[in-house]
């Protein structure tokens, strides 16, 4: 990766329950969902590993099945992912694309790898901003389901590359089950 190269990794959260009475914010993750998100942490610590200066930063919808997700993710990565800050984002409930690409810009001033978890229909949304069309973009906004995984990788820093649609590429799509 050259020096100005940068990442940016979408999650959608695992399966949600739709718990009676419960507000679509709060609710929490079914029983596949349960199983699911730690097969993200498993894919992620397989597949993806950064150099000193990425500064990686994971940015968490503040929605329960967003936060879940991240927290049975997170339990399966190495030491060295347990030492990525962990930030609880508002912005990226029910977010539309440019409101993503807002808090993208600004984790992008700081990081050069940032794991973004969150819903869609914003994810798939980003992916057909930011990536230049090929297979595997095509892949990603056909069906964005939950868990999810797509890595978009950029020549550029991502706060420049979110202002330039098509500048990245998805290096890689996922959808690990449980």
């Amino acid at each position: 990766m050259s020096t100005g190269a940068s990442r940016l990794i979408l999650v959608r959260h695992a399966k949600s329950d739709y718990p009676c009475g419960v507000d679509d914010h709060d609710r929490p993750l079914n029983e596949r969902g349960r199983r699911d998100a730690p097969a993200v942490g498993r894919w992620l610590a397989e597949q993806i590993t950064w150099s000193e200066g990425d500064e990686p930063v994971a940015l968490v919808s503040t929605a329960t099945r967003a936060q879940l997700t991240w927290g049975l993710a997170s339990a399966e990565l190495g030491d060295r992912w347990q030492e990525v800050p962990v930030i609880g984002e508002s912005r990226i409930y029910e977010a539309p694309v440019s409101a993503l690409l807002d808090v993208v810009r600004e984790a992008g001033r700081k990081s050069r790898l940032v794991v973004l978890v969150g819903h869609n229909p914003g994810l798939a949304g980003l992916v057909l901003y930011l990536a230049a069309d090929d297979a595997l973009r095509r892949e990603a906004t056909a069906k964005f389901p939950t868990s999810a995984i797509a890595v978009l990788e950029a020549e550029q820093p991502l706060a420049e590359a979110v202002d330039m649609p098509g500048s990245m590429r998805v290096s890689a799509f996922a959808v690990p089950r449980g």
